[in-house]
């Protein structure tokens, strides 16, 4: 594992995915992020690239070439290399290669960030295109934070800092339908019922507050400008009961449309970067 630590926080990641595996806020004494029990997801806040959610039967046509890839990508699943550390940072590096190229053609760099300033962390994903032609790319984030217990789900709730015509986009078996548009989405209280569905996944979102109606502090994640935002904790229709954590998701991409011509570059919410092009984007995690 590799440490980051200040006077508020200890934050471990690894090169398994560049996955962040810790934080721990000293000021609360707490553990902030899920601790990947198998029981319930072993994940703790995995980077989805170059695709973000499930392709239509799991493949993807690019460049006229039918390639298979698994929900949320490969990234998550890759040893990146450490090439940068300073006392509040480190920086991990993806670059394509023979492997990467059997599922997703592009040549790239993946470069994510990790930097602790007081009791917040930065996140930061820089893409660059080292490919002679365009590249196209679905890029997100799925950070788990912990609840005292899922029984106690009905005592959270969500906060929103919103944008104009917030959409809401409802996942039929994994895959994306139709917005629709949301008014007033300022508080969201939670219960198990409303993940039965899968995600809940809105648009024009900058910011969500996870908070507690018993205790004081609280977790914010921050993403001016994003597209999207997912909310996801698994639901358990037996008990009608979900995990002890819930994710909230920044992202530049979506699953795949219900009716998906399986076109890579037509999915909804792709990026592309032109030659010797740079995609940059942040979002931050604090402890308020």
């Amino acid at each position: 594992m590799n440490f980051l630590e200040n006077k508020d926080l200890i934050v471990e990641s690894k090169k398994a995915g560049a996955e962040l595996v810790r934080i721990y806020s000293k000021k609360y004494n707490k553990e902030i992020l899920w601790n990947g029990d198998e029981k319930f997801w072993a994940r703790r806040s995995p980077v989805l690239f170059p695709i973000v959610g499930k392709l239509k039967e799991n493949k993807t046509l690019i460049e006229d070439k039918i390639f298979s890839m698994n929900q949320h990508g490969f990234a998550r699943d890759m040893n990146f290399e450490i090439i940068n550390t300073t006392d509040n940072s480190i920086t991990y590096k993806l670059t394509s290669s023979e492997e990467t190229k059997e599922v997703y053609p592009y040549d790239f760099n993946l470069f994510i960030t990790y930097t602790i300033n007081n009791e917040k962390i930065n996140v930061k994903w820089k893409i660059e295109n080292i490919d002679n032609k365009e590249i196209y790319f679905s890029i997100g984030a799925h950070p788990a934070f912990n609840i005292s217990s899922s029984k106690n789900l009905k005592d959270y709730y969500l906060e929103f800092e919103c944008r104009d015509n917030v959409e809401k986009i409802r996942l039929e078996n994994s895959y994306y339908t139709r917005p629709k548009k949301i008014e007033n989405l300022y508080i969201l209280n939670l219960k198990s019922k409303i993940f039965e569905n899968d995600a809940l996944i809105y648009t024009n979102i900058d910011s969500i507050s996870l908070k507690s109606k018993k205790e004081e502090n609280y977790i914010k994640v921050s993403f001016k400008d994003f597209p999207l935002v997912g909310i996801w904790t698994p639901y358990y229709k037996e008990t009608n009961t979900t995990a002890p954590f819930i994710c909230i998701e920044p992202w530049y991409g979506i699953a795949d449309n219900i009716d998906s011509d399986k076109i890579y570059q037509n999915k909804k919410y792709i990026n592309k970067l032109n030659m010797g092009e740079t995609f940059v984007a942040s979002y931050d995690i604090e402890i308020i």
